[in-house]
């Protein structure tokens, strides 16, 4: 096997692609079509959460819960209008605290209902991941591994394998704060329509989660 195939990170066509697919992602974000949308979406979301802000903090909170449990489900979108009528420090609490309570919901989940747990994810993902995780796993690794996953995984894994529930509450506690302030300020940058910070925070936020899959491949290949 070939250096490139087994680091795909070095290769050109992996960097080609990647580049190539966020070109296309920033194009259709700024398209006319696609901003009128998040406009007209931002605008129906904001009407709401101005009319009923408690039931509408409530809500986004719950909806952000879910986002953590279940990949098809996202609380992205409502994200620029939370920031207009709460500002972004409250919508970042209420999006990080929604996040970090839908990973505990997962944990308890994977900890007591393991048959459970392969209805609400793919049992391929669960079993992947379960490869490199075990209940001694240190603090740094595990949130290391939190922030190179999808969201919807770690609270079930760790839950799975009964890793300590504090270390995990501490791990995952760090990777969503920062993912969730990536967001917070993606979403700001998207509503004024300002594609460079957007791509700016978009592209750290890869940064972030890239190194730290390659840190734990490091750590794993050291350890072996």
């Amino acid at each position: 096997m070939d250096t490139a195939s087994r680091k795909p990170w070095r290769s050109v066509w992996f960097w080609l692609a990647l580049v190539t697919a966020a070109s296309l992602a920033a194009f259709l974000l700024f398209s006319p079509t696609f901003k009128g949308w998040v406009e007209g979406v931002t605008d129906w979301a904001e009407g709401i959460m101005m009319a009923h802000p408690v039931a509408g903090s409530v809500v986004f909170f719950l909806l952000s819960a879910i986002s953590a449990m279940l990949a098809f489900a996202s609380s992205m979108v409502l994200v620029p209008p939370a920031n207009e009528v709460w500002g972004k420090p409250v919508s970042f609490l209420l999006l990080w605290g929604g996040w970090t309570a839908g990973a505990i919901a997962a944990y308890f989940i994977g900890y007591f209902a393991r048959p459970l747990l392969f209805r609400l994810v793919q049992r391929q993902k669960i079993e992947k991941y379960e490869e490199i995780v075990s209940k001694r796993m240190k603090l740094w690794a595990a949130m290391l591994l939190c922030l190179a996953v999808p969201s919807e995984i770690p609270g079930y894994l760790f839950g799975g394998l009964h890793y300590p529930f504090w270390k995990f509450l501490a791990a995952i506690s760090i990777a969503e704060s920062i993912y969730a302030l990536g967001v917070i300020i993606a979403g700001e940058s998207l509503l004024e329509a300002k594609p460079a910070a957007l791509a700016v925070t978009v592209g750290i936020l890869i940064v972030v989660a890239v190194g730290a899959g390659m840190l734990l491949r490091a750590q794993r290949k050291r350890k072996a």
